[in-house]
């Protein structure tokens, strides 16, 4: 071929590829995440990678932006996108799919279920921060009740520990602490609900950067943005910015903070009932076996969509903050009213598993000692014994042993086995015209050396043993 033909093997920005080594250590970390959801009672689900534009759109206009389009559409003429997370699939979802007593179909509710697939956003690539990753999400849905989001919440600590992960922090708030804030935005802009609400998301997506930008940074950034988009006055802002300072500036272990943010908002009724809530979240926190450093009460928490309504939660690696939330999530009970037209109440989370990983490597907690997932190689020491080969190599697989026959065209032993010696296989099947002949075989454990001989009808029962051992 001609070399002006030749194409670049380039990977676009934001997507990733795995090699077997790392597949198999990023295959350990979510079947650890697995086991832990399940054992709190949550069962498995799939929905479809592309959604209609109509289901997508409409929860942000940050996200709106994101979403990436296919460059076809249905049989009916509507756009298609590929979604951007597992929650709004998982509205359309319960929306379709109500439960009907009488033929016992549907999702009957409550239902906790666990989703585990690639999400698609059309941001700028950075560490940590990708195009197409993984996301596994777990969610409640049809319980208002407060011991839900105490569930999620056990459920995210357990994560993290059985991930062997012990210096992190889950930050914990209630979105309806914000409408204390709201309310005060009311008092200065009135008969203008436009601009006020618009005014209450500028103020929850400035205090949802703080980990970017620091106190003062969000301090510094809604001065400018009240005064030069909103046009209000020094004095208004001045009133709005402190109690935002005062509300973000509380200090005190859990309990305290909780006092002291229902003394500053005693006068919005629906700020306090986020605060009896996030009260009731940490009293059965108490009862469970998690430890208080590693949840706690932190009012900068946002969460910037805009469908959570009640409980908001985000985990960061003190370690790693460099990567951010890797595992967060809230209560969204209005999400599917777009569909329904009536609430349902939901609390979910959500890891964002690529992110996890490169964090987790970085931390040192990932085990890497596997290279590849085959055990036996089987060398092909002459063409004359294809047959036998592939005999014996299906018999190890029977036994429960990953296993393949050495594919090289050189059937020389030292090209075979180093060949295997190199690849990470743990055993080696040597099979010469010597033993061929006795009907035997010799085995070969490349971790401990040792070489045990093993006759041809005996070799499923040896790999049986090896298997249980």
């Amino acid at each position: 071929m001609n070399n002006k033909n030749l194409i670049e093997a380039e990977r676009p920005g934001g997507f990733l590829d795995f090699l077997p080594a790392e597949y198999l250590a990023r295959e350990k970390m979510l079947n650890i995440i697995t086991k832990t959801f399940r054992s709190f009672g949550f069962d498995s689900m799939e929905t479809s990678i592309v959604e209609f534009e109509k289901t997508l759109k409409g929860e942000e206009s940050e996200t709106g932006k994101q979403i990436f389009s296919i460059m076809s559409s249905d049989t009916k003429g509507e756009s298609l996108n590929l979604r951007f997370d597992h929650t709004v699939p998982f509205a359309r979802i319960l929306a379709a799919n109500p439960y009907n007593a009488h033929d016992k179909t549907g999702i009957k509710l409550p239902f906790k279920r666990m989703v585990l697939g690639p999400v698609f956003r059309g941001e700028r690539p950075q560490q940590g921060r990708y195009r197409q990753f993984y996301q596994f999400d777990i969610d409640i849905a049809g319980s208002d009740l407060m011991l839900a989001d105490a569930e999620v919440l056990t459920l995210m600590y357990q994560t993290m520990k059985n991930l062997g992960v012990e210096n992190f922090v889950i930050r914990v708030n209630n979105r309806k602490v914000f409408q204390a804030l709201s309310d005060l935005v009311r008092m200065f802009v009135k008969n203008d609900d436009e601009t006020a609400t618009k005014i209450d998301t500028e103020i929850i997506r400035v205090i949802d950067k703080v980990d970017k930008i620091g106190i003062d940074g969000i301090f510094s950034e809604l001065n400018k943005k009240l005064l030069e988009e909103f046009k209000l006055s020094e004095d208004v802002i001045k009133n709005i910015i402190k109690k935002v300072k005062t509300l973000l500036l509380i200090s005190g272990n859990n309990f305290e903070k909780l006092d002291k943010c229902e003394e500053l908002f005693k006068n919005s009724e629906k700020a306090q009932e986020g605060i009896t809530e996030l009260r009731e979240v940490f009293e059965l926190l108490k009862k469970s076996s998690v430890d208080e450093k590693n949840i706690v009460v932190d009012f900068s928490i946002a969460r910037g969509l805009d469908y959570y309504t009640g409980t908001v939660m985000e985990t960061n690696l003190l370690d790693a903050p460099e990567f951010g939330s890797v595992f967060s999530g809230g209560r969204y009970n209005k999400l599917l009213e777009r569909f329904t037209g009536q609430e349902l109440p939901v609390v979910g989370t959500s890891i964002g598993v690529d992110r996890l990983f490169v964090a987790l490597d970085k931390l040192n907690l990932l085990d890497q000692s596997e290279k590849i997932s085959t055990d036996v190689m089987v060398l092909r020491l002459s063409d004359k014994y294809d047959d036998k080969y592939f005999d014996v190599v299906q018999k190890i697989r029977e036994a429960g042993m990953n296993a393949t026959i050495c594919f090289l065209g050189d059937t020389t032993f030292k090209r075979q086995f180093n060949f295997a010696l190199n690849s990470g296989v743990k055993f080696v099947v040597i099979m010469g015209e010597d033993e061929i002949s006795e009907n035997i075989l010799q085995v070969k454990n490349l971790e401990t050396r040792e070489q045990v001989e093993v006759e041809l009808g005996e070799v499923e029962g040896y790999f049986d043993k090896v298997n249980m051992d």
